[in-house]
């Protein structure tokens, strides 16, 4: 009985090698397909940095916002509310912000927990290379999305943050991403799906997209991308920390 229960064992353990090895080739051909639909590696390891004029619309109201990221640097965005301008920014590892619709004129320093969510998004490149970036993916699986077979890939950062990436199994582009992050204590979970994929320089990307926040209960922001710069050149200093 214990040589069988040994045997078992073995076949067991060689039969979950195979399930874990036949996994991770699925998952290294999904993402190297989702890498050559979005423009190819040639072109994502030039990507430098990138300026987004967009235009939100939330509650009956067309906000412009402003984007400027600076690849695993630098992220600034300015957003103009009834003729204020919010700033939010990201400066390598610290994070500030300025919100005169609080009476915040002046640039305050970013809490901790919310420099680790924003400053994922000086990461312009997202799943390419990113053994390398020191990235955990898994593959959870295939789903339905509005009609769309997709694969769901959760991708973990060296931060601990999980994005759960929803790619499609017909164009390999992601259409959905579900963002969880704690923020002041509070867990906060975001939902973006994209769609209107057209490519700039080579390189493809969502020109709509649609947020929901669970910090913002029952409200959608449709975001459209107006005008989209591929590595412009940036004066740096912007994502400095104003005195």
């Amino acid at each position: 009985m214990q040589k069988i229960n040994r045997s078992g064992l073995l076949l067991l353990l060689v039969f979950l090698g195979i399930i874990n090895a036949v996994s991770a080739q699925n998952l290294d051909e999904i993402i190297s397909k989702h890498i050559a639909a979005m423009g190819g590696a040639e072109k994502l390891s030039k990507l430098s940095s990138m300026r987004i004029a967009a235009e939100m619309d939330i509650m009956n109201m067309k906000v412009p916002i402003t984007t400027t990221i600076v690849q695993n640097k630098g992220f600034r965005s300015e957003t103009v509310i009834q003729g204020m301008t919010i700033v939010q920014a990201i400066n390598g590892t610290s994070g500030w912000a300025i919100n005169p619709m609080s009476g915040q004129t002046k640039a305050v320093a970013l809490p901790e927990e919310a420099v680790k969510s924003m400053i994922t998004e000086t990461d312009l490149t997202g799943l390419y290379n990113y053994k390398e970036k020191g990235y955990t993916l898994t593959l959870d699986g295939e789903e339905d999305l509005a009609g769309a077979k997709v694969y769901k890939v959760t991708m973990t950062l060296k931060n601990g943050i999980r994005r759960i990436n929803y790619i499609s199994k017909d164009t390999f582009y992601i259409l959905k991403i579900i963002v969880q992050a704690s923020i002041n204590g509070q867990e906060i979970k975001s939902e973006n799906t994209q769609s209107d994929f057209r490519q700039v320089d080579g390189i493809y990307y969502p020109f709509t997209s649609e947020v929901t926040t669970s910090a913002m209960p029952g409200a959608t922001m449709a975001i459209k991308i107006n005008t989209l710069e591929v590595n412009p050149k940036i004066d740096e200093s912007i994502f400095a920390m104003p005195n």
